[in-house]
């Protein structure tokens, strides 16, 4: 998938059926495709039904309005998992992300402690599950993976 931001985005807002860490919805960045037909193109930080790449249908309530998530329409064979670093972990960080690069994996930074990890569909996500459960096991984080 081409991480290229050329065009036109616009923010699709995606409500959260449960609030997470407080927050009952984001807006992420996506291509719109017309047709009420959009491409994600940022990993979600709190949803977990979406992933980057894919394709939704999210319709504007009127002409001034951000587009709201309607329905995933294509999955685009990304995965995201979310991963939130405990303050036992903070000081390995730049470990922890040097080896998530080695594994394949991309992520965009919340705040130095959360943040959303990308797999593309060719990345083989089982050494890099072994490896968070192995930092969750020693209390220096805590992941999700999202439902699809």
């Amino acid at each position: 998938m081409d991480r290229d931001f050329r065009g036109e985005l616009v923010k699709v807002v995606i409500e959260l059926p449960e609030p997470d860490m407080g927050v009952t919805g984001e807006r992420v960045w996506a291509v719109p495709l017309g047709s009420d037909l959009y491409e994600i193109r940022n990993s979600p930080w709190h949803s977990r039904q979406v992933n980057w790449g894919d394709i939704v249908k999210a319709r504007a309530q009127s002409d001034n309005q951000w587009p709201i998530f309607i329905e995933v329409v294509r999955r685009s064979g990304h995965r995201t998992m979310h991963i939130y670093l405990l303050e036992k972990g903070r000081e390995k960080q730049q470990e922890f992300l040097a080896k998530f690069k080695e594994l394949g994996v991309t992520y965009e930074n919340a705040d130095s402690k959360m943040y959303a990890l990308d797999f593309e569909p060719s990345v083989d996500g089982q050494p890099i599950l072994a490896y968070l459960e192995q930092l969750k096991t020693k209390g220096l984080l805590d992941y999700r993976i999202n439902e699809n």
